[in-house]
């Protein structure tokens, strides 16, 4: 009988995020991922695992053209040579990422120095890669003596232009307008809960309530139209909505 039947394999990441130490004996559960961040288990016996074994986990037979790196619990990136040791044992190992790349690339990323194995990175991967939430957070691109762009989630940015690239992210923010008074919004959509929280703060709302809730200066697609109880609405700055009791039993 092998060793990876009589022991269950210890998930690594998850003794990482638990704050843990990692069990001296295997097998051990790790996550090896790609350059869009999507992630599949492996398991292993030795603590002590090398560049080369992550791409034999990962089922990469060309090792010439891709490269390793380790992510670690403060989301930095270090490269892994392929005959390069990484105990998994050792504080702060989490994750793997194999590119099929073989260069480098550097940026920071709300200051913090990284490391990336593809010429491009996409809006989304930069929120993860800072730890912040995909829908909740925007991304931008800092262009030094000039304009900053806003990156989409799935827009993607060159890796390879001159100079080390500079990203920030800043949780969303919209003014909007509710029932003639400003507001400012952190979240791209809201409920019609949400609507009648704003338009009538603090006050109760009893179950037997019904509101009448309009907007106009929508998104494209919806520049005006109404909200009622279950739905939501996609939010867009300058948005204005009205918010009135239309019926009370």
């Amino acid at each position: 009988m092998s060793e990876s039947n009589v022991f269950e394999a210890e998930d690594v990441s998850a003794a990482v995020q638990a704050g843990r130490p990692v069990r001296d004996h295997g097998p051990y559960s790790v996550l090896i991922g790609d350059e869009a961040l999507r992630f599949v288990g492996a398991v292993i016996n030795d603590p002590i695992v090398t560049g080369s074994q992550i791409l034999a986990l990962a089922r990469i037979r060309n090792a010439v053209e891709h490269q390793v790196f380790q992510i670690l619990v403060t989301g930095r990136l270090e490269e892994i040579s392929p005959d390069e040791s990484v105990d998994l044992r050792a504080a702060g190992v989490e994750k793997f990422i194999v590119f099929e790349s073989d260069s480098s690339y550097r940026m920071l990323v709300n200051d913090q120095s990284l490391e990336w194995g593809a010429r491009q990175i996409s809006g989304a991967t930069l929120k993860t890669l800072a730890g912040v939430d995909v829908n909740d957070f925007d991304v931008w691109e800092i262009i030094v003596g000039g304009k900053d762009n806003l990156i989409g989630n799935k827009e993607f940015v060159d890796l390879t232009k001159p100079g080390v690239e500079r990203f920030a992210t800043k949780r969303f923010e919209a003014h909007i307008v509710v029932n003639a008074k400003p507001k400012i919004v952190h979240s791209r959509s809201l409920s019609y809960r949400d609507l009648v929280e704003l338009a009538f703060p603090g006050s109760p709302h009893p179950a037997n309530t019904v509101y009448t809730i309009d907007y106009d200066n929508g998104p494209h697609e919806f520049p005006e139209g109404s909200v009622v109880d279950g739905q939501y609405v996609h939010v867009k700055e300058g948005m204005e909505f009205y918010v009135i009791v239309s019926d009370q039993s």
